[in-house]
């Protein structure tokens, strides 16, 4: 039998595969029909979604036996938890691989025989099997030649597989599939392929294959997206937690109770902290400390009492109380701009001392040239004329513009660095060896706030760089020009000139000796910031925008935080973050040590997301107020009644004018902050809008770059705070009654040449006086109508709270699927993140989205978004969220 090919061989046919014909193709096994393991192509591989979906989702869909998520281990789940969170805990050992090869499934069972069975033989009256295997070799021959000519005029195919066999009937519950080889058995030398004898299958079309490569590249994309998803806090898994036991000391007798007390529950924690903080530092590693035990078998007999033995006794945390130790870095970065550093903080204090000396310089001049002229002469002083329009236009501008513009100049110095010290210092507080709890970092804005009252703010968290430097800012952008202004004078007074007389200018030796001593201010404060600034921030290079801050948040859990924090205001945020200190560690944000005795109080900022000065409240009297200064402006100067006011105080319309300067600034940082999110929450918004950051951009920059990227209303408010600028200039010269001003009012063209009406007699030329006052008017005519454009266009409410903060921005992305972009970033500068954002060739938007936890949230994410935000409506009620399904309100 041996040489017998194998469809030739008479008797019953094998019904169980040997291990040896495993070569053996599908289709020549005898026995049941082949069934493959697994269903149809054609409903294994669910249809494409058409939307731009990725992770774990699109690669379900691609691959229906891959589980959701192969890349990431899910976190214990804990009873309370109702939703899957993409941030699981390094400290509890890793659990198996969620997904594994499925097994082969078990051989399907046939209620009928579906053996293969031949024809019966004609030649023999039984047909049974036991009389044809008693017969000779040659009939067993015979009747098997008999049994294919009887099959092949059945059907002519009947043995030959994967053909359609017509007239069969189907076994029921038995699902049949084609096999992807064909033979043919009618031959006598065995199976011959039949794959040479087929048609040619149809060729795929165009459309075929494009959704076949587009169905390539989704898989190739959502598999990326898992892979970068399980990297998120990716840093916890170095992360060490060692248990601690604190024995008590040996207590203290208290002689007036009676009894003894060991340590406090404050005392104990402050031991375990510093025990864990000398473990970090000598394994140069992280450690977590997530419950605190302690040993009480020392106290039997000494602490009797129930109470007090339950305040010793502390319970494990659970994830949200476990406490995070971090060694010191050695090589920890420092950036700073180049404003905050000490090349340009000496230049400011070398131009103050400069100043200052030269104030003092000019005063004494001043005072020695007046001391020796006689009674009725004027002419000692600093320049002495009969008429002003007789001096040059160089000596002129000298005396009248000069000072108050150099120290006007001289102001906006100090706002560069005022700008980028509050913008900075919250980073500067996670730098420190214990970091700092959130109300000092996290929760801190200094941008959006009252200028004049940053100091007591900073003063009330001892925050020294910041008092410091506002104070210095204020002082000299504020104070000094209006003590200049008022430092420098005409002599004779106004009732003593004559035409004919010569008139000086001199200096003041109160207000100028004012003007010196707050110079002397500014430099002393700008070199006690020059030593605060010699500690560390901790970061590589400018954390600008919304990717800055994302970028560092990807290492640790501290996005854990931020749950159910999507439309809060900013007092829930921080009653949620007040229990914990956070760090800046090896340029990423981390969690620190649990704070378990809260006595800070919750600051109450109220629930609009607007800052103060966009809202209609404060926008509107502002705008009042820079009407109500026109219409005074010239009242001062052309009713003679009113300029005895401005007589006894020479620096009122220069103090008029700083508080336009000072309330503009303010505006001004509101606008600067607020911008990236007016752009996110106008949807499909460019990736260079996550780098966007103009708080920190200097005053005189800020309209060329905003004309640039044609946001216009920046545009406007940054030239408008440039003109705020040159208005205190303008009107610190106004000390004239303007009457004499008016064409044919002067004493030059009376007939009776009345000396005191003359203009000749005055500190201003013709063109002077109404240069500075058409200008004047025009600067606060310009300022109201980009105020009236300002909170027509953002005096609306398209947040859901207030921005300005680092807290706000984690609460927007803490489940953005965006996050994923920002893995390993964290050493990227400004410019190498917008390349790398640019080339996802992504939008981004502030609405509602499905975050990476399957649930509605409210925040900034990458197109496409459910919806965009309105204010006060929630989108989740409207729908049903996936962690709510099943519950008993939706039966």
């Amino acid at each position: 039998m041996e040489g017998v090919p194998f469809p030739l061989q008479a008797g019953s046919p094998v019904t169980t595969r040997n291990t040896s014909e495993d070569h053996v193709p599908t289709a020549l096994r005898a026995g049941s029909p082949a069934v493959g393991s697994g269903t149809p192509t054609s409903q294994a591989r669910p249809l494409l979604m058409r939307q731009n979906t990725s992770g774990s989702d699109r690669l379900s869909q691609l691959f229906p036996s891959r589980p959701a998520s192969i890349a990431s281990v899910s976190p214990v789940e804990t009873p309370s938890l109702s939703r899957r969170t993409s941030y699981p805990s390094p400290l509890v050992p890793a659990a198996e691989p969620s997904y594994r090869i499925p097994r082969a499934p078990a051989p399907p069972s046939f209620s009928e025989n579906t053996s293969y069975s031949p024809s019966p033989d004609p030649f023999s009256p039984t047909g049974s099997q036991s009389t044809i295997q008693s017969r000779s070799s040659t009939q067993r021959l015979l009747n098997r030649l008999t049994s294919l000519r009887n099959g092949r005029s059945r059907g002519g195919d009947y043995n030959r597989l994967e053909d359609e066999e017509s007239g069969r009937r189907r076994l029921q519950g038995v699902e049949e599939v084609d096999e992807p080889l064909g033979y043919d058995l009618s031959g006598f030398n065995g199976g011959m392929p039949m794959k040479q004898f087929e048609q040619p299958k149809k060729m795929a079309s165009a459309a075929d294959a494009m959704d076949a490569e587009r169905d390539l590249n989704e898989a190739g994309y959502a598999a990326e997206y898992e892979r970068l998803e399980a990297q998120l806090g990716a840093g916890m898994s170095s992360i060490t937690e060692v248990p601690f036991t604190h024995t008590m000391a040996q207590p203290e007798a208290d002689a007036t109770r009676g009894h003894r007390r060991g340590l406090s529950d404050a005392n104990i924690i402050g031991v375990v902290a510093k025990d864990a903080q000398e473990e970090a530092e000598k394994t140069g590693g992280i450690v977590a400390v997530s419950e605190i035990p302690v040993d009480i078998s020392d106290m039997a007999g000494q602490v009797n009492d129930f109470d007090s033995r339950a305040s010793l006794v502390f319970e494990r945390g659970d994830n949200n109380e476990t406490s995070y130790f971090f060694p010191p870095d050695p090589d920890m970065p420092s950036w700073r701009p180049f404003s905050m550093g000490w090349p340009y903080l000496t230049f400011l204090v070398i131009i103050a001392l400069a100043l200052a000396g030269l104030q003092e310089y000019l005063c004494q001049i001043s005072q020695k040239a007046s001391e020796h002229e006689p009674d009725d002469h004027y002419d000692g002083g600093l320049i002495k004329f009969k008429s002003a329009k007789d001096l040059t236009v160089l000596q002129y501008f000298t005396w009248k513009y000069a000072p108050v513009l150099f120290f006007v100049i001289y102001g906006i110095l100090w706002q560069i660095v005022d700008y980028e010290v509050k913008r900075l210092e919250p980073y500067y507080q996670l730098s420190k060896k214990n970091g700092s709890s959130a109300g000092e970092s996290l929760n801190m804005d200094y941008l959006t706030f009252m200028s004049w009252l940053v100091p007591l703010r900073a003063l009330r968290h001892k925050q020294y760089a910041v008092i410091y430097v506002s104070m210095s800012t204020l002082i000299a952008s504020s104070l000094v020009p209006i003590l200049q202004s008022a430092s420098v004078e005409m002599y004779p007074k106004e009732e003593n000139r004559e035409v004919t007389h010569w008139k000086s200018i001199r200096i003041q030796p109160w207000w100028s000796r004012s003007v010196t001593t707050c110079l002397i201010i500014v430099a002393i404060l700008g070199m006690v910031l020059m030593y605060e600034m010699r500690r560390k921030s901790g970061l590589l290079s400018d954390p600008k925008g919304i990717a800055g801050v994302a970028a560092m948040a990807t290492k640790s859990h501290i996005l854990a935080d931020f749950q159910n924090l999507d439309t809060a205001p900013l007092e829930k945020i921080h009653k949620q973050l007040r229990h914990r200190r956070y760090i800046l560690h090896k340029s990423s944000l981390w969690q620190g040590e649990y704070i378990r005795t809260v006595k800070e109080k919750i600051p109450d900022t109220g629930s609009d997301p607007r800052p103060l000065m966009l809202r209609l409240k404060a926008g509107i009297p502002y705008i009042c107020y820079l009407i109500s200064f026109a219409v005074v402006l010239p009242i001062f100067l052309f009713v003679r009644p009113a300029q005895v006011v401005t007589d006894k105080l020479p620096f009122l319309l220069t103090t008029l004018a700083t508080i336009v300067k000072l309330l503009w600034n303010t505006l001004n940082g509101d606008i600067r902050t607020i911008q990236p999110y007016h752009i996110l929450a106008q949807r499909e918004a460019p990736a260079k809008t996550l780098t966007l950051d103009y708080t920190g951009t200097n005053p005189i920059v800020l309209p060329f770059k905003a004309l640039i990227n044609k946001h216009y209303v920046v545009f406007l408010v940054g030239v408008g705070s440039i003109l705020a600028e040159i208005l205190t200039v303008c009107v610190s010269s106004f000390s004239v009654d303007g009457i004499k001003f008016v064409p044919g009012q002067s004493g030059n063209d009376v007939a009776d040449g009345d000396d005191h009406d003359d203009r000749a007699n005055t500190d201003q030329t013709f063109r002077s006086f109404w240069s500075s006052f058409v200008l004047s008017i025009a600067i606060i005519f310009f300022l109201v109508g980009v105020a009236c454009v300002v909170y027509v266009h953002r005096s609306h409410k398209f947040m859901p709270r207030q921005v300005g903060t680092m807290a706000s921005v984690l609460a927007f992305i803490h489940q953005s699927k965006m996050l994923v972009n920002f893995v390993d970033t964290e050493k990227f500068d400004s410019k190498q993140m917008t390349v790398h954002l640019e080339k996802l060739g992504k939008t981004y938007a502030l609405g509602w989205f499905v975050g990476r936890d399957g649930d509605d949230h409210c925040g900034i994410d990458e197109e496409p978004i459910l919806a965009p935000y309105k204010y006060g409506v929630d989108w989740t009620k409207a729908r049903v969220q996936g962690h709510t399904i099943g519950t008993w309100e939706h039966y």
